[in-house]
C-alpha cells in the first residue's frame, strides 16, 4: 500500500478529495514548491519500517474508536513510530505528549517558538497545511497514522475518512475544543500506550478548567473586553465562537457578539470599537507577519487614533504571550490551557484561587517539557522571548 509505485496515484486522488477541505491553510514552501525542511526516504526504509510483506508485517493492530465516535483500524501503541498532524493545532496536541513520534511541523517554526521549545525539534521537517500540505512528502515519509484535531461534526469525520482512504494511513479524529482537553489527552495515552504521562496533562487540565469555574464574578463587575487579532487589531473573535472561547470562559464580557457573522473570526472597524469602549483590549499580534502582541499592543497605546478608548486612557492595553504558542489562540488548541489562567489573572487578581506564576511553570514543565528561570517567565509575560529588544 506505501510502495512508491502507488504514490502517484495516492497523490493525485488525495490531493482532489481533500484540497476543498484546506482551502483556508498557507504554509511555508521551497523556491520549487516543495515543503521546506524535507528529505525524501528511500523505499527501502520505509518498507523496513512498515513491514515488507504488507501491514501485518509491521506489527499487531487493534479496533478503536476515536473522539469522533468512528471505528478505525490501528497498529498497537508501540507500533506507532511517526504520527503525521494535518494542522498545526494537531502539531502541538502531538508535541505535548509524545514529541518524540512528531513526523514533522505544519510550517517553518519562528524565533519565539523555538526560544521554548528544544532544539532537537527545530528542524523536523515542514509538511505544510491547508491546500498546501505536500501528501507526496508525507507518504514517502511513511508515517503509522494521521492525526486530525478539530469540531466533532460531519465535516471533520468525512475529512478524516478521506484521509484515511486516499493515503492508505488511518486518521483518527481528537475533539479540539478547550472543554474537551481531559478527554483529548486520556484517549491520546491509550492509543499511543502512554496512559501515565497524558494522565499528568489531562489532570493538569482538569484541575484547570475546575479553577476557572471556581472564580465567581457579580455580573456588574465583569470586565468588558475586546481580543483583537492582526498587526492593526482589527480582526476578532465574536463571543461564543471557538477562538473566542477563553474569553467566555474566563467570566469576561465579548464586546464583539455573535451578530457580526458567524465566523470564527471577523474583521471590525476603528469605528466599532471606538463604539464598543471595552474597558480591556488583549492583542495577539499576527505571528505570521513575525508581530508580537506586545508590539501591537504598544502601537495602539502610542497611536492617536485609539487615545478615547477608556483601555489606553488607563493602560489596560495588553499584547498576549506568544511562546512557544500563542496562550490565547491561533492555534486553537491545548496552548490555550496556560492562557485561560495568565487571562484569569489578568482580569481578575483578586478572585483566583491559584498561583498564576506556580501554574504557568507547571504547565510549561509538563506539557512543553522546559522549566521555566524567573528571567524566562518575566520574558513571557512581557513578550520579549524570542524577539530583539
Amino acid at each position: 500500500m506505501k510502495r512508491r509505485s502507488l504514490h502517484t496515484v495516492l497523490i493525485l486522488t488525495a490531493l482532489a478529495l481533500l484540497t476543498p477541505l484546506w482551502g483556508c491553510g498557507k504554509a511555508a514552501e521551497n523556491k520549487d514548491g516543495t515543503a521546506a525542511g524535507w528529505e525524501d526516504q528511500e523505499t527501502g526504509d520505509r518498507e523496513r519500517k512498515r513491514g515488507a510483506n504488507g501491514p501485518d508485517a509491521a506489527g499487531g493492530e487493534r479496533e478503536i474508536t476515536d473522539m469522533a465516535g468512528r471505528k478505525v483500524t490501528v497498529p498497537d501503541p508501540a507500533e506507532i513510530e511517526t504520527v503525521f498532524p494535518t494542522d498545526p493545532t494537531a502539531g502541538i496536541f502531538l508535541y505535548t505528549l509524545v514529541p518524540d513520534r512528531l513526523l514533522g511541523w505544519n510550517y517553518e517554526l519562528n524565533d519565539t517558538e523555538k526560544s521554548i521549545i528544544p532544539e532537537k525539534y527545530h528542524d523536523l521537517p515542514n509538511f505544510g497545511m491547508g491546500d498546501a500540505i505536500n501528501y507526496e512528502a508525507v507518504i514517502a515519509a511513511g508515517p503509522d497514522l494521521v492525526f486530525v484535531v478539530g469540531a466533532l461534526n460531519d465535516k471533520t469525520a468525512d475529512q478524516a475518512d478521506r484521509l484515511t482512504e486516499s493515503l492508505g494511513i488511518p486518521a483518527v479524529v481528537v475533539d479540539n475544543s478547550l472543554k474537551a482537553s481531559p478527554d483529548a489527552y486520556r484517549f491520546m495515552g491509550e492509543l499511543f500506550g502512554v496512559q501515565k504521562e497524558a494522565e499528568a496533562l489531562a489532570s493538569y487540565a482538569e484541575r484547570t478548567l475546575a479553577d476557572i469555574a471556581a472564580i465567581k464574578i457579580p455580573e456588574e463587575e465583569k470586565v468588558r473586553m475586546y481580543y483583537g487579532n492582526g498587526e492593526d487589531a482589527m480582526e476578532t473573535a465574536p463571543a461564543g465562537s471557538d477562538h473566542g472561547q477563553i474569553i467566555d470562559m474566563t467570566g469576561a464580557l465579548n464586546v464583539a457578539d455573535l451578530e457580526l457573522g458567524d465566523g470564527s473570526r471577523v474583521q471590525i472597524s476603528l469605528e466599532q470599537l471606538l463604539a464598543w469602549d471595552p474597558d480591556v483590549i488583549v492583542v495577539n499580534g499576527e505571528p505570521k507577519a513575525n508581530v508580537s502582541g506586545r508590539q501591537t499592543a504598544e502601537k495602539i497605546l502610542n497611536d492617536p487614533d485609539f487615545a478615547s478608548l477608556k483601555a489606553v486612557r488607563n493602560g489596560q492595553v495588553y499584547g498576549t504571550p506568544g511562546a512557544p504558542f500563542s496562550w490565547v489562540d491561533r492555534p486553537p488548541g491545548p496552548n490555550r490551557l496556560v492562557g485561560i489562567r495568565w487571562l484569569s489573572g489578568l482580569i481578575y487578581p483578586d478572585a483566583l484561587g491559584f498561583d498564576v506564576d506556580e501554574e504557568v511553570r507547571e504547565f510549561f514543565r509538563l506539557f512543553y517539557h522546559v522549566e521555566l528561570t524567573e528571567e524566562q517567565l518575566a520574558a513571557l509575560y512581557g513578550g520579549t522571548i524570542g524577539l530583539e529588544n
